[in-house]
This record gives structure tokens, C-alpha cells and sequence, in this order.
């Protein structure tokens, strides 16, 4: 208990066949020996009378004390037991004739029984009471005022320990039967009092004894048989250095369970072992009694693991096993396997179960804004926020998995119904593949429709219930798990409004901002999305430059693959030209489960490879019979593969490539379309080549999780951005390096570290100082359990403005414009034919014009 406190405390002991007060041969320092008296005031203090030094300056008795009034430290009625004593005494040679003898001590070892061990030790005319009277301390429990106390019974521990370690009877070690015909007595059988609980299941008493005894902690409940105890201490007497190994795992014989485990996942459970132990004890795999597939050793590889005698009482050991899940519904019959411990001769066999689920699926509904700002310019980039929409929409439902669905609502300053005659959208539409069939054609084609008719105003809390509606309509079981994603490029200026559906979304949420902090609800939308376990992406105001390009479609790729438990290894962008060739690396570890190399390109001219570690590159035509997907769309194409890839030996983990090369004829084509269309990008197209961007992901049993946080919406904000790394749900510890590249308003960039403060979660902590949106790239590279190395990548946004603590509030009615209301209702283009406008217009009559009227007079008009 004390090495729990301060390992380097040790408690000395006493042998008590030695005169305390001379004892011969003994180290006293600096490489001298010689006689020995422990009664002096450097160490036990006096023999005679009171202890003196170094005892009275300590405090352990205090002359004249006002709360004794009694000897006895159990007086309750007049003192405080906690209290120190007014004098400590003791008498060395007193009842005692002489020490004890080594013969004597040699018959109590060699009792057969623990009983009859016992009773040479504490009975009436025993050792230990003989020892008492030699160094004279007092009767019962007053001895325990003078530390000398601690030494004797030291030396009645290590004769227990002695006899314990006989290498003939190793049944003493043993909790069942180290007690021998005593194993069956009550006391050996209930908790040890005070320093369990309190509350003695033996005899009923309630006892509070410090510092066992706290109000904060009722420390753990044990027996005599508690392994704690019936372990010998490690003193230098003992026999054999034989260990105890205690296994912590539930049952007979032990179980490990790897329950429900999605197809084609990978997760580890461990084997865990409480060594009691003198010596350095290993712990292994026995020879031919290993798990076989799809159960295997994971870490360490070599399934040995070797505990070394630390300070404390027992060291917790683990060996990691790991299952491989096969298909769904699909019985697994039980495995096991054999540890064993050659210092001990032991084994230890345990039972592996397992069952299978099928790997989650996620329903996708997708609330886009048409409202009339939509065909604004994006920024600088060159392109409408319709057109930037459209490209990330229609490419978002070119990457989402197999057997994933999707829905679309739109919305202005109403919400639509995917089966809208007008503005109809998508109900949530199961992906039967992941080529470009029938289901997947579907949901393109709803993508591309969303760029015509942008028109009204903003109502964003409208589109997000009417997506929950959606989502809410599907049957349940179709999909484990929901998720709702709204874009929006300005400020809701009609009901409903986003503070009115929070509380009612219960879908995790994801909300991309296409604009600046100030352009959208920033406050708003970010409290939706946090309050559902999503986040907000802001892209700011999009420029010409190769990242604000693919911004949108990467934000939209990153919700893909945080919905779909897939993690972005790394997504580099740039220029290729013609007669030039790109190899872009990337590393597949082997926690991963299946990946995505992903191209995409502002024109399609570019042909695509994937460089296995072996150094084979896999084209188009090689995939059909490699089980390899390949898809092409309007901007993109990917491979996607599970792992390993059939080439060679298998290709899994290791340096990947994504290989680029233009492709002369494609492009060539390009050019003169655009030369001939005077495209405002041919002069950078000629110039510099394809713009692209390479993602590569991956369905992995190794996660990367990231959170932002700030401490208010205005400048001066402190940021918190948060990574957690975890690899079959186990924080990656102590093996991982994570940095951001932060890019500020203004377009400075700085690379900060972020440090790790639990395990497997690191931390950046800076200040927002200046008004605008915060890009930040958090970038992870490490090795997994195996030393594989591994990279992961995740874009976060946050954002400070001046009144940003104060933020936009959306007008509310008063109901004095009802009859507005009611005019802008009656004149809607809902409720007036194309063919009855323009009847009224040959009569004079501007329906438009009336139109602008009422909206420029209030803004809040709900058409």
C-alpha cells in the first residue's frame, strides 16, 4: 500500500534471530560492515524509556498533550485515536530472555499446513508474541504506536513468504488452497475490514477507518483469498521467483466476444492477465494452439509479451486478438486459443465468439436552396453558386456507395416535396451499384435539374423539415442510420426559420455555408449541426485558385465519407499538362477494409491509373478481372477496391500511387471547343493543362474524428480544433503525429501541431484575431499497431465577424402585413397561370412589377 503512494518506500524487516542491539556483519555504509545497534537516535531510537529521537521531533508522541487522558487508544469517550500519544516506551531485552533461534525458525517453515504454520507464528507461546516481549512495546495495539512495530511484523511477512515460495508445494500460491484445512474458515472468507468497504460481511460491523475509509473512494472489496493478498511480497529470502497470473476475462474458461461486427470490418478484443511477480514472466501463444481465420493475433505479432517486476503489486498484461468479419447472417463457430507461462508451467485456454451484422448503410437527404441568390457569382471563381452547386451535387451522387440511398428537396422561400410537379426532387433512392445504373442515373439527373428556375426568397428552416420529412418517411430498417445535409447561400428571410426546426431534427446534420461568415446564418446553421453531432463548412468566397475549385465538391465528399464511416487518406490538387505524367502517393495501411481512389477534373481529359505497392499499374481495362469498380462521370472517375487487391502475393498495405497522364486526343478536342467557344478558361487551359484533385479514402478499421469549437462568433475568439484517432475503436496512443495548416482570412497559411492530450486525441488551442472565415486542414501520420504507416486528412471551418456575438436575427411578423400577405399569395406565380399573366399584361396589368413592389416593401413575405 505504501509503494501504491511512493514506490520507492520499502518497509525493512526485523529477523528476529539477530539481537537488534548488535548485529554482526552488517552494511553500515560506505563499503564497511560490522556490528550493528538499531536503537539509536539515527534510526529506531532509544532502547529504555521513551523512544526519544528521531521519534519526538516527528511528532509520532507529543508530551503533554491535552487529549489523552487515558492509556488506551480505543478511550473514544475521552480522546481521539487519531491523536498522537503524550509518550511512547519500550523495553529491548526485557521478557525476552534472548532472540530467536534459527532452528526455531527453520521448524515453523517447515509446517506441512498453513494451520499448524500459523500457530508456531501467533500462538500464545509463539514466535511473534516472543518477539514482543524481546523488544517490549507495549500490550496489544499500543505496540502499534512505536514504528519499531513495522520491522517485527515485516519478518512474520517474509517467513509467510518463504514458506509460500517452497518450490515443493505450489499449492500455496494458489487462492483455493494456500490455506489448507483452514481454506473453509468465515473469516478467510469475507472481506477483509476495515480496508473493503466498511461494512464487514462476517461479523456485520461498520467500520470508517482512513485512509482506506473515504468519503470520495470505498476502495475495493476483498477476501483473504483476493490474489492481492495471497501473493507473496517479493522479499530476498523468498524461495522461487514463480509469478501468479490472474486472467481478467469473464467466464469458465475465459470469453472474449467480438459482437456484432460489420461485413468486412476488423475489430480487437483483448486477452488480459494480472501478473503477480518477482521476475521478469512471459506470456505467449502456445506452439499449434493459435487462433485460426477468421480469428488471428494482432499485437504484438508475435503473440508473446514479457512483464517485468515493477514497483507495484501486479502488472496488467494484454494480447490483442482480432476478428475479420465475413458476411452478414452467416453463423461463425468458435474459436479459441492457448496461452501459456513457461516460469509458471501454467496454460490458460480462452473461448473466441463472433456474429456479424451487415455494414451500416446510411439514407442521405439533401435540402438545396434555389432561392433567386443562387444565380449570383460564387466569388471570383468564374461561375454561378447554381453552376458551383450543381458540379458537387451531381458529383456527390457519382461517389455515394452501393447500397447507400440519397434524397433531394429544394428550396426558396418554400420547401418542395420530391414529388413537386414544379421543382421535384428525389425521394431516398437506394444505390443497387456502383456503376451508373438506373438508381444512380436517377439521382444525377435530379442533381442537374436543380440549376434552372432559381427564384423567391430564403426559408432554410423549411428545407430542413421538409428533409427530415423525408427521411422520416423511410421504412424503418431500410437503413441503419440517417443524415441530413442543407446548403444555403444567404440569409433566411422567411419562415420557417432554422431556430424553428433545431429541436425537431434528430438526424445527424451537415450544413455547407456557400459564402462568407456573413452571407449565411454562420450562428444558426452551425448550432443545427452541432446539436445533431455534424459540423458547418463555410467555403467563404470562392477565387479562380485550384483549391476554391474543388472546395464545394470536396466539402460534400467529406460529409460522403464521414456518413459512410470512410476516412480521406490525402486529397492533393494542382495542373497537369500535356506530355506530362503525375504520380501521386498515398499510403494503404493495413487497417483498412476497402478504397476509393477518386479523380476529379474541370475536363475530362485526363486517363487515370492506380500504382500497387509492387509497383503494377491497374488501368480501366485490367478491373473486370481484378473485382475492381470503375466508374467514370461528367468531371470525375474512381477506383474503387477491397483490400487485398489480387495481384501478385495480394496488394494491401504499403506506397500507393494515383498516376495521371493527359490524354493528347481528349484534350486536343477540348481546346478547339473551347477556342471556338471563347471559354473564359481556354487561355488557362492552354496554358497550364486539367486542373485536378485526387482523393484517396478508405472504409478503414483506423478512424480520424474532427471538432471545432470556439468561444464566441466575434474577433479575439480562442479556436479549439480537436482530432481523435482511434484504430479498432482503441485511441491510437502515443504512435501519431496531427497538424493543421491553417489558413486565415487574408489567405496566410501557418502550420500549427497539435498536441496530444488523452490518448489518440490531439489538440490546437489559437485565437481568431482577425473578421472572416478559418480554413483548417488537420493532417495525421502515424503508425498502426502492425507499424504500418498510415495518413489521414479532414477539413473544418470557423468564423468571427464584428457582431458576431450579436448575430443576424431574421424579422419576424407582427401581423400587420397579413393583407400583404394575402396579395402576394393571390398574385403568386402559383395561383396565376403563365396564360392569365399574359392576358393581363396586354391589358396593362404588370403582375412582375407588382411583384417586386411587395417584396421590396417587406421582405419577410411568405409567397
Amino acid at each position: 500500500m505504501l509503494r501504491q503512494i511512493n514506490p520507492q518506500l520499502s518497509l525493512h524487516y526485523w529477523d528476529w534471530t539477530q539481537d537488534p542491539r548488535n548485529i554482526p556483519n552488517a552494511n553500515l555504509g560506505g563499503g564497511t560492515t560490522g556490528n550493528l545497534d538499531l536503537f539509536t537516535s539515527a534510526f529506531m531510537g532509544a532502547k529504555n524509556g521513551l523512544i526519544d529521537e528521531p521519534w519526538l521531533s516527528a511528532g509520532y508522541y507529543v508530551p503533554g498533550a491535552a487529549n489523552y487522558r487515558s492509556t488506551s487508544p480505543f478511550d473514544t469517550a475521552h480522546s481521539n485515536p487519531a491523536d498522537p500519544p503524550r509518550e511512547v516506551t519500550r523495553i529491548v531485552g526485557g521478557t525476552g530472555s534472548s532472540p530467536e533461534s534459527v532452528a526455531n525458525d527453520d521448524s515453523i517453515l517447515g509446517k506441512s499446513d498453513y494451520a499448524d504454520f500459523r500457530s508456531d507464528i501467533y500462538g500464545i507461546e509463539a514466535a511473534h508474541n516472543r518477539a514482543h516481549g524481546f523488544v517490549n512495546m507495549g500490550g496489544t495495539h499500543i505496540s502499534f504506536r512505536d514504528p519499531f512495530v513495522f520491522l517485527l511484523h515485516s519478518n512474520v511477512d517474509r517467513l509467510f513468504a518463504r514458506w509460500q515460495t517452497d518450490p515443493a508445494h505450489p499449492v500455496r500460491l494458489e487462492p483455493s488452497t494456500v490455506y489448507g484445512s483452514e481454506s473453509a474458515d468465515s473469516g478467510l472468507n469475507g472481506n477483509i475490514e476495515p480496508w473493503s468497504t466498511g461494512h464487514s460481511s462476517v461479523f456485520g460491523e461498520e467500520h470508517f477507518t482512513r485512509p482506506w475509509y473515504a468519503p470520495e473512494s470505498l476502495g475495493e472489496p476483498k477476501t483473504y483469498k483476493h490474489l492481492s493478498v495471497v501473493f507473496p511480497p517479493c522479499y530476498d529470502t523468498n524461495h522461487t521467483a514463480v509469478p501468479v497470473v490472474q486472467v481478467m476475462n469473464a467466464g469458465v474458461p475465459p470469453v472474449i466476444n467480438f459482437n456484432d461486427v460489420p461485413t468486412g470490418e476488423t475489430t480487437m478484443r483483448a486477452a488480459v492477465f494480472r501478473v503477480y511477480g518477482c521476475a521478469n514472466t512471459t506470456l505467449r501463444v502456445k506452439a499449434g494452439f493459435g487462433p485460426v481465420a477468421p480469428f488471428s493475433i494482432l499485437s504484438p505479432a508475435s503473440g508473446s509479451v514479457s512483464v517485468a517486476h515493477g514497483d507495484k503489486l501486479y502488472v496488467d498484461a494484454r494480447i490483442w486478438l482480432a476478428y475479420t468479419a465475413g458476411p452478414a447472417g452467416v453463423p461463425v463457430p468458435d474459436g479459441s486459443v492457448t496461452f501459456e507461462c513457461p516460469q509458471n508451467s501454467k496454460e490458460l485456454t480462452f473461448v473466441l465468439k463472433a456474429n456479424v451484422i451487415p455494414r451500416p448503410t446510411v439514407a442521405v437527404a439533401m435540402a438545396l436552396d434555389q432561392s433567386g441568390s443562387m444565380d449570383a457569382a460564387a466569388g471570383t471563381s468564374g461561375s454561378t453558386r447554381l453552376a458551383v452547386l450543381k458540379d458537387a451535387a451531381r458529383s456527390f451522387m457519382e461517389w455515394i456507395q452501393k447500397d447507400n440511398g440519397v434524397g433531394v428537396v429544394r428550396f426558396d422561400n418554400n420547401a418542395y416535396p420530391p414529388n413537386d410537379p414544379t421543382f421535384p426532387g428525389l425521394p431516398i433512392t437506394k444505390m443497387t451499384s456502383d456503376t451508373i445504373d438506373a438508381a444512380r442515373a436517377t439521382a444525377i439527373a435530379a442533381a442537374n435539374a436543380h440549376h434552372t428556375n432559381p427564384q423567391g426568397s430564403t426559408s432554410v428552416g423549411d428545407g430542413v423539415d421538409q428533409a427530415r420529412q423525408v427521411l422520416n418517411a423511410v421504412p424503418p430498417g431500410d437503413y441503419a442510420q440517417k443524415a441530413l445535409i442543407v446548403l444555403t447561400d444567404g440569409l433566411e428571410n422567411d419562415p420557417l426559420w432554422i431556430s424553428d426546426v433545431t429541436g425537431s431534427i434528430d438526424s445527424r446534420t451537415f450544413a455547407i455555408g456557400l459564402g462568407n461568415e456573413q452571407q449565411v446564418n454562420t450562428a444558426a446553421l452551425r448550432a443545427l449541426a452541432h446539436s445533431t453531432n455534424g459540423y458547418l463548412l463555410l467555403t467563404g468566397l470562392l477565387s479562380a485558385s485550384i483549391d476554391d475549385y474543388f472546395k464545394l465538391r470536396k466539402f460534400f465528399l467529406q460529409i460522403l465519407a464521414g456518413v459512410s464511416n470512410t476516412d480521406i487518406i490525402r486529397d492533393p490538387a494542382g495542373y497537369i499538362a500535356p506530355g506530362s505524367k503525375v504520380r501521386i502517393p498515398f499510403y494503404v495501411s493495413d487497417a483498412d477494409i476497402d478504397c476509393t481512389v477518386l479523380l476529379m477534373t474541370d475536363e475530362n481529359v485526363v486517363d487515370f491509373g492506380v500504382e500497387t505497392p509492387d509497383g503494377t499499374l491497374i488501368t480501366p481495362g485490367m478491373v473486370p478481372g481484378l473485382g475492381i469498380t470503375y466508374a467514370v462521370g461528367a468531371q470525375t472517375k474512381y477506383y474503387r477496391f477491397t483490400l487485398p487487391v489480387a495481384i501478385g502475393t495480394g496488394q494491401r498495405e504499403g506506397l500507393w500511387y494515383a498516376v495521371l497522364e493527359i490524354n493528347e486526343r481528349d484534350y486536343k478536342k477540348t481546346l478547339t471547343r473551347m477556342r471556338e467557344r471563347k471559354d473564359q478558361q481556354f487561355q488557362s487551359f492552354s496554358t497550364h493543362g486539367a486542373r485536378y484533385c485526387v482523393v484517396a479514402q478508405s472504409y478503414s478499421n483506423l478512424r480520424m474524428a474532427v471538432t471545432t469549437e470556439q468561444s464566441s462568433f466575434e474577433p479575439g475568439s480562442g479556436l479549439t480544433f480537436r482530432s481523435v484517432l482511434t484504430e479498432y475503436d482503441v485511441p491510437v496512443e502515443r504512435r501519431a503525429d496531427v497538424q493543421i495548416e491553417l489558413t486565415r482570412p487574408g489567405g496566410s497559411v501557418v502550420t500549427l501541431p497539435m498536441a496530444e492530450t488523452d490518448p489518440g486525441t490531439f489538440e490546437l488551442v489559437t485565437r481568431a484575431t482577425y473578421s472572416g472565415v478559418y480554413h483548417a486542414r488537420v493532417m495525421a501520420k502515424g503508425a498502426t499497431l502492425r507499424g504500418r504507416p498510415f495518413t489521414r486528412e479532414q477539413l473544418a471551418t470557423a468564423a468571427v465577424w464584428r457582431g458576431g456575438d450579436d448575430p443576424y436575427q431574421p424579422p419576424r411578423g407582427t401581423g400587420q402585413e397579413d393583407w400583404r400577405n394575402v396579395l402576394a399569395c393571390l398574385l403568386s406565380e402559383k395561383n396565376i397561370s403563365r396564360q392569365v399573366e399574359e392576358r393581363l399584361k396586354k391589358e396593362g396589368i404588370n403582375l412582375e412589377g407588382i411583384r417586386d413592389c411587395l417584396e421590396s416593401y417587406s421582405r419577410r413575405i411568405r409567397w
